[in-house]
Parts: structure tokens; C-alpha cells; sequence
């Protein structure tokens, strides 16, 4: 059964939030009920804090840290009451198919990576990853291996068939790069981003939105112990 659009009077609601405020504070009411009565009009259901605030910042308004502000109840209010006249909530609403619940691929976490340095590293890496995981479905197809995993050694499985254990990283690094690596899974160097690690090594930023997939601060620190 369809819910009936519930009545608020916005305009009363706003004239009562700027009743005592400065100038300035009456201002920024303004403007961000324009923004509010745009997208109800439109039919928007995203009323979330984020998503007003960084559309209002965009405008020459307030911005998100502004709403979210123990001093910036008015404007949250004024949110919430158009959120109600739309009939949703502040919070982001779900998506039927929403990226944010995607396994970003490779490709996307490398796009992510802004010093040129570090994302040629962190190429190199995958390009390693994904060459491994086409020798190991090789091998599992053909037949049941011992592999000795010391550097640069070669051992026969049989009279047809060697498998080459790929040389270790030793010298495959300069410094530059090995400080690159260093400075990606630097602890303070993530906070100063926002950036949090996981449980399982996984890195995600400001918004949990995950950045690198579970096991690559381990990686990483593999990767220097052989460097």
C-alpha cells in the first residue's frame, strides 16, 4: 500500500530556524533550503548529510563539516524536514545495484594511487600476482609438483616437464621504490589520508569504501622482507 506524502510546512520550519540567527546563518538557511526544494521538486530520495553537503559546498554554500557540526543542528534540521516531506531519511538510501558493494578490481585500485612512483610498484606487483596465479592454474591442469622455493633454482618433476622458481625481489628495487612501499603502508602516513586497515590487511578510506582488498599490507610488508 502506497503511503500518502506527509505534509510539512517547510517554510515555516525555515522561518522558525532563522528566527535569533546572524545574517550570515540566515544566508546559509537559504541557500540550503533552495538546494533542499530543487531536489525535492526533482523527486531526489538522497537527502544524506554527505550527499547535500558536498552538492551545497559545490554552490558557494555550507559544506558537510559544517552540518555535521555540534553548532550546525539548524541546518540538519531543516535536512531532515524536507527528508521527511520526500518521504526517506537523512541516510544514504540503497541502491539497487550500488559500486559501493563492488569488489573494485585491480585496475580500480591502481587508478586510486596518486604518486606516479608508487603506482608503477604496485603495477609491477599485480602484473607479479596475476603471472603467479596463471603458472599455478598451469600447473594444477598438468600435474602434482614439489616446487622448491629458494631463488633461481631449478628442479625436475619429470622426465618432460621443469618448473623455474621465479628469482627472488633482492635488487629488482631501487630505493626510491622500497620507500615508496614503506610510505603506502605507514601507519601515520594512512591517518594523516583517513585511511583505516582491516583485520585481515585490507585498506579503506575515509567513507570504509575499500581502497586495497584484504592482504595487501601483508603483501607489502612480504615484499620488503625480500628487498
Amino acid at each position: 500500500m502506497k503511503v500518502s506524502k506527509v505534509t510539512v510546512n517547510t517554510d515555516l520550519i525555515l522561518q522558525d530556524l532563522k528566527t535569533g540567527r546572524n545574517a550570515r546563518t540566515q544566508k546559509s538557511l537559504d541557500q540550503l533550503n533552495n538546494l533542499l526544494k530543487a531536489r525535492f521538486e526533482k523527486g531526489e530520495q538522497d537527502y544524506s548529510i554527505a550527499t547535500i553537503g558536498r552538492l551545497s559546498k559545490a554552490k558557494g554554500g555550507i559544506g558537510t563539516v559544517s552540518i555535521r557540526n555540534v553548532s550546525g543542528s539548524h541546518f540538519r534540521l531543516l535536512i531532515e524536514a524536507w527528508a521527511t516531506k520526500a518521504q526517506t531519511k537523512t541516510k544514504k538510501p540503497f541502491a539497487s545495484h550500488s559500486r559501493k558493494y563492488e569488489i573494485p578490481s585491480d585496475k580500480d585500485l591502481l587508478r586510486k594511487v596518486d604518486d606516479p612512483a608508487l603506482r608503477v610498484v604496485f603495477g609491477q606487483i599485480i602484473a607479479e600476482k596475476n603471472k603467479l596465479r596463471a603458472e599455478n592454474h598451469i600447473l594444477k591442469n598438468t600435474t602434482e609438483v614439489i616446487v622448491d622455493m629458494r631463488p633461481s633454482r631449478i628442479i625436475q618433476a619429470n622426465d618432460n616437464q621443469h618448473v623455474e622458481v621465479l628469482p627472488s625481489l633482492d635488487k629488482i628495487l631501487v630505493d626510491s621504490e622500497i620507500e615508496a612501499l614503506k610510505d603506502a603502508i605507514n601507519k601515520d602516513t594512512m591517518l594523516k589520508r583517513g585511511w583505516v586497515i582491516s583485520r585481515l590487511g585490507a585498506v579503506k578510506d575515509e567513507n570504509r569504501q575499500s581502497l586495497f582488498k584484504s592482504g595487501f599490507i601483508p603483501a607489502i610488508q612480504k615484499v620488503l622482507k625480500e628487498v
